[in-house]
């Protein structure tokens, strides 16, 4: 029994060595390039880390507004600078700046060059049902690797949250390492939750009753704590999307981030009536992907409570509210989560009449729809920032959202001028009664629409990202031209 215990420990410290010399040699091998591309390159490359540059949602609006503005703005002279996208995306190039021209309307020039990478499994969850965020963490140090090979970067930019990859990046010899951050991947939120053993949607309910799955997750969620904190910290220049990231990642890497609001394209969403002819319906709609931190039982739980006070009331009624849930349904887990919606919605006895579930409509209809209703639903505890609530106030509807995040510190904040905040069901009935029921309401609901979308219209516009952005990139440049 000792001696196979003594053959195991003598592999087992024979297996670390090697892996230590493999990871020596690798990262010596990527110094070199980095210093012969440096040596030898006639221009500067300035390289933005995106391995899903077409997917079409908020983070890739981010990377080609971003791209747009410094390019537009004569920070980078031609001659002088390059700008790489690493990407995963097995489409042409044309492809990828055609649907970044539909989808946000903005023209990616020829001049950007797509690097494309064929580790991008390594960073997918679907690899690591165990240990899923650990093994994502290690996935974007090779992806990081086979990246900064194919393309020796002068200033690289990370936008998609792969901030385990960082020290990688500096070994390597990496000059500049910036960071544009949408959520940290670990937060003491996250450990809080696990601690509290409060079961949510990263936190299964056979974990949060069981003393040890709690404990061993714990050790786990701190561990990471400690590497990701360690991690940051490595990245010359940090961009936080919203208050709420910022206060996150200057608790974890030491320093306070520089906030720089995402861009919200609003301007189509403002040209839609306060008041349309006939008035909006006392509609209550909810925007938002169906996946299950979004809430959407929490929404049904709260307006079934809001219908109980509508019937109590004698004649003459107001109008009888209705509530949308609109969103995208991308595979079949969400497909799974809309069918158990609807049956919770069935057990609430919500009807057709009461209830109608929208999925994956057009721009055309959504448009219509925010156009018609009266309130806009949110419900997404901790939302980063929280788009969705920007574009609903653009679009004049006097919006109830979840009291935390982006939506609570950024967006709407304490000023009930421009919309409410809730975060249990029976303060979102409240909350939805005080807009939709009374003599007042649609009076009351007017003058918040229009504070609303006078709120959001400069300061989360695109502009505003530009200038924010690349005021802070342009500190990096000559530090790299003077390599």
């Amino acid at each position: 029994m000792l001696r196979a215990v003594a053959a195991v420990s003598r592999l087992t410290l024979h297996i670390g060595v090697l892996a230590l010399v493999i990871t020596c040699l690798a990262l010596a091998a990527l110094r070199v390039r980095l210093l012969v591309a440096r040596t030898l390159g006639r221009r500067k490359t300035l390289a933005f880390l995106h391995p899903y540059c077409n997917d079409g949602g908020g983070g890739e609006r981010v990377l080609w507004v971003a791209i747009r503005a410094l390019q537009a703005s004569g920070a980078l002279d031609p001659s002088a600078w390059r700008v790489v996208v690493y990407t995963g995306d097995a489409d042409t190039d044309e492809q990828i700046r055609a649907h970044a021209r539909a989808r946000f309307g903005v023209a990616v020039g020829a001049s950007v060059q797509f690097v494309r990478l064929a580790l991008r499994g390594a960073i997918e969850a679907r690899c690591y049902p165990v240990a899923t965020l650990l093994g994502q963490g290690l996935g974007s140090m090779l992806l990081a690797a086979e990246a900064i090979w194919r393309a020796p970067p002068d200033v690289l930019v990370d936008t998609t949250g792969l901030g385990f990859a960082f020290p990688l990046l500096r070994l390597s010899g990496v000059p500049h390492i910036a960071a544009y951050v949408h959520y940290p991947i670990i937060s003491s939120d996250m450990v809080k939750a696990v601690s509290s053993r409060h079961v949510a949607h990263n936190n299964s309910g056979s974990i949060a009753k069981s003393a040890i799955g709690t404990a061993l997750k714990l050790l786990y969620y701190r561990l990471l704590v400690f590497l990701y904190s360690g991690a940051g910290r490595c990245a010359d220049l940090v961009m936080a999307n919203g208050s709420w990231t910022a206060g996150h990642l200057s608790q974890l890497w030491g320093r306070p981030p520089e906030v720089v609001f995402p861009p919200c394209d609003t301007r189509a969403l403002e040209e839609l009536p306060l008041r349309p002819p006939g008035g909006r319906q006392p509609q209550i709609v909810s925007l938002a992907q169906f996946r299950p931190e979004k809430d959407h039982a929490l929404q049904l739980r709260a307006f079934a409570m809001l219908l109980s006070r509508y019937d109590a009331f004698d004649p003459p009624r107001p109008p009888r509210p209705h509530l949308v849930l609109a969103g995208a349904v991308r595979h079949s887990a969400d497909q799974a989560l809309l069918d158990k919606l609807r049956n919770l919605a069935q057990s609430l006895n919500l009807t057709p009449r009461d209830v109608t579930f929208s999925p994956n409509l057009s721009l055309e209809a959504v448009f219509k729809l925010l156009g018609e209703s009266a309130v806009g639903l949110h419900t997404m505890w901790n939302e980063h920032f929280g788009i969705g609530v920007v574009e609903m106030m653009a679009a004049g509807l006097a919006v109830v959202a979840h009291d935390s995040g982006g939506p609570a510190m950024d967006i709407i904040g304490r000023n009930r001028d421009v919309g409410l905040l809730a975060a249990t069901e029976s303060e979102y009935c409240e909350a939805m009664a005080s807009l939709l029921f009374g003599s007042d309401a649609e009076r009351f609901r007017g003058i918040m629409a229009a504070a609303a979308r006078s709120s959001v219209r400069d300061r989360f516009s695109e502009s505003a990202f530009s200038d924010a952005f690349c005021g802070h990139i342009r500190v990096l440049l000559p530090k790299a031209h003077a390599i």
